[in-house]
């Protein structure tokens, strides 16, 4: 706007001058020639031109005022710049002086409760000491013998010197050598000072948590009495310790103790130090501790605790609810951990079952047909006595380090009659034994006695199935004949589900004593049950607590698995007796045992199925039509005949053999012995030596390029350069 108005204004000096000169020249030249019209023409150009000059500087004098106008409001704009700026800076002081002044307030109302705090305690302390030196006095011939009031939260003050309660902040009051406290403690009968040494406890003190996310965890804070809150420092502060603080706030039992301020800093006095709990006091105030306010810690260090609270059990691993794996969840956990059978007590086994709402319960040797859990292990060293609400308010270790899922604890879980077997070396079959609640054991009558009676007792002894055996075929039994004509639908948990007569009413003599045979002969018997899950099972008519790994999904299901190789993680390098009994791992790699392998052929006539896997995900079958094996007296001897499949014919050269190991040479290769040169030296029905080898060494994926005859080898599919993936074993009738 500016440069415009200043162009004008030089237009307007420039031409005004020109115009004036070129009109004098015209009225000078024509004064030789004057004449009235161009005199007139003259005027009027004159006139024209002074108009235009006129109106040029009207418009001179618009650009004046504009500019005046323009540089007003530039000032104005420029002032109220200036006052924004002036506020500004006079907000920010305010804001300023209001923080500082906040400060100064919660300092001060800090400061004031602690000095009402302290006054409050001072005024206790004196008012204690008046009571006690007046209770004291002698007046005359009379002699108080009132004691002195003790408060019902203990306060130090009363009868220590007050140097040991002050806080380190604070002014230490000053106590007299020899006060009628002092006396009065030590003469009155019945009561004594509190310890006040480094390691003495301080009794009766509050305890809170503060920071945490539930109640269950946060930063320990404690007081004395009215006194203020303060943190625990966590030097030396374990397990313990962090116990005592969650059953003394009714939470039963700590899960675990965090360190180093986890919970956040706390505030105050870092009142207790170097605690020294031993698990079993009620009150942190009984552990011994260094003197009350006495620490070399700061809020860095302070402690804080982890309660376990309430928890929910559960039992798994098995298609019944009654009866499994034992898993508890802790309040407030978000994962199922099992219970390590250290410390387990029968005791135990009833409590949790009741409170999963049975009448009562067992602890069971462990059950083939549950198998183990790989969750974490939360509890071990449980003891209860069987009073307890929770399992938590049991003694235990929490994560126990020297568990492992062999220890699992199992229950099964029964109603108000208990059950078990007898008359036999065989704990799967016997004499049908009850009692009644807490009452004497006796005897089942076989009147009307079936295998739907026989399945339910089973079931609740822990087994999946079972067959009833009547006539007295078990020895008889003594005492009373509790049941007559017991009469079971047969998927009943417990026998006090059945419907039963009177107890004690029958017509029997022990010479009808029932009795039962549990568990099933073989998978095949437990598919034929309605079993059609694959897992580890127990076997019957075998020695005790035989477990097998049943395929219920292969060609039809029901084998059970004799042999299995596939990841290398069992040695097969065994001598004759470990073979003889088996090994490994039910849930992985194993060998049944040559005993229960002839026990189990030598019952029914079995076909066996070879399932074979190489490196590259191919998968090859052979199956027998007849698998037997002979008696340990005759060197358990292989009989097999009958191959059908896609793996090619590599057991017929087995056949007639028996069994070789490293420790027992009983092959037909009189050069040497074929365990020991062969296959890692590992256990087979050798001949001179053998076309095929499943419990070589497992050389893992060296393809082609294995060492001869030294793997997992099948010759009639991958010759013997090649060890194989994976083998099963399995056997059917």
């Amino acid at each position: 706007m500016a440069s415009v108005v200043l162009l004008a204004v030089l237009v307007l000096c420039v031409s005004f001058p020109a115009r004036a000169q070129d009109v004098r020249r015209q009225y000078v030249a024509g004064c030789g020639n004057f004449s009235p019209s161009g005199f007139e023409k003259q005027l009027a150009d004159m006139k024209e031109e002074t108009d235009r000059m006129k109106n040029q500087v009207d418009l001179l004098a618009l650009v004046q005022t504009l500019m005046i106008q323009q540089s007003d409001l530039t000032s104005r704009v420029n002032s109220l710049e200036q006052q924004k700026t002036s506020q500004q800076g006079m907000m920010d002081s305010l804001a300023n002086q209001l923080s500082e002044e906040r400060v100064r307030s919660t300092q001060l109302e800090s400061r004031v409760q602690n000095l009402t705090t302290t006054l409050y305690e001072h005024d206790i302390n004196i008012k204690q000491r008046l009571q006690c030196t007046c209770e004291g006095l002698v007046l005359g011939d009379v002699i108080s013998t009132t004691a002195a009031a003790l408060p019902s939260e203990p306060v130090f003050t009363a009868v220590a010197p007050v140097t040991e309660m002050a806080s380190p902040a604070e002014p230490k009051a000053e106590t007299p050598t020899e006060s009628p406290v002092a006396e009065m403690t030590t003469t009155q009968p019945g009561i004594s000072p509190p310890v006040a040494d480094s390691m003495g406890p301080v009794t009766g003190i509050q305890i809170r948590l503060a920071g945490g996310s539930t109640q269950l965890e946060g930063r320990v804070e404690v007081r004395n009495g009215t006194g203020q809150w303060g943190s625990v420092c966590d030097d030396n502060f374990d397990l313990q310790d962090a116990h005592v603080v969650c059953r003394q706030l009714g939470f039963g039992a700590a899960l675990e103790v965090k360190l180093a301020g986890h919970f956040g800093e706390g505030s105050g006095n870092v009142w207790l130090d170097e605690v020294a709990c031993n698990g079993n006091e009620k009150d942190l105030g009984d552990c011994p501790a260094d003197s009350w306010g006495r620490s070399d810690c700061s809020h860095k260090e302070d402690v804080g605790v982890v309660c376990a609270g309430d928890a929910a059990l559960r039992l798994v691993g098995s298609p019944v609810p009654w009866k499994g794996r034992l898993q508890i969840r802790p309040w407030g956990a978000l994962e199922w951990g099992a219970v390590c059978n250290t410390g387990w007590t029968e005791a135990g086994a009833g409590f949790v079952c009741r409170q999963m709402g049975y009448t009562g319960g067992v602890t069971s040797s462990g059950q083939a047909d549950i198998g183990e859990g790989s969750e974490n292990i939360w509890l071990g060293d449980v003891t209860c006595s069987g009073e307890e609400t929770n399992i938590l308010s049991c003694d235990f270790s929490w994560e126990p380090s020297d568990c492992d899922h062999s220890q699992d604890v199992h229950v099964i879980c029964t109603g108000g009659v208990s059950v078990r077997l007898a008359g036999s070396q065989n704990p799967s079959e016997g004499r049908v034994e009850v009692h009644p609640g807490n009452g004497d054991w006796g005897t089942v009558c076989d009147d009307g006695f079936d295998d739907r009676d026989a399945q339910v007792v089973c079931r609740q002894l822990g087994y999946y199935t079972g067959s009833a055996r009547v006539g007295g075929v078990f020895p008889e039994g003594t005492g009373n004949i509790w049941l007559d004509n017991l009469n079971c639908a047969g998927n009943e948990s417990s026998v006090a589900d059945c419907e039963i007569n009177r107890w004690g009413d029958h017509d029997c003599t022990h010479k009808e004593d029932a009795g039962v045979v549990c568990a099933a002969d073989d998978c095949a018997e437990y598919l034929s049950s309605g079993f059609t899950t694959g897992g580890v099972y127990k076997i019957g008519l075998l020695p005790a607590y035989l477990k097998a790994y049943c395929d219920m999904d292969t060609a039809g299901g029901g084998w059970t698995v004799i042999q299995r190789r596939q990841d290398g993680s069992v040695p097969f390098n065994r001598t004759w007796e470990e073979y003889k009994l088996g090994f490994g791992n039910k849930n992985g790699e194993y060998w049944l045992g040559n005993e229960n392998i002839h026990l189990l052929t030598n019952k029914k006539n079995y076909r066996l199925r070879i399932d074979l896997e190489d490196w590259q995900g191919e998968s090859r079958w052979a199956e027998y039509s007849t698998f037997r094996v002979s008696g340990e007296s005759d060197g358990y001897r292989l009989h097999i005949s009958g191959y059908s499949g896609t793996a090619g014919d590599s057991m017929a050269h087995n056949n007639g053999r028996r069994f070789s190991t490293v420790d027992r040479d009983n092959d037909d290769w009189s050069a040497a012995s074929c365990s020991q040169r062969f296959g890692g030296q590992g256990g087979w029905w050798f001949g001179t030596c053998t076309h095929s080898f499943l419990n070589g060494r497992y050389l893992g994926n060296c393809r082609s390029s294995c060492p001869t005859e030294q793997g997992v080898a099948w010759f009639h599919w991958r010759r013997f350069t090649y060890s194989l993936k994976s083998v099963t074993m399995k056997i059917r009738p």
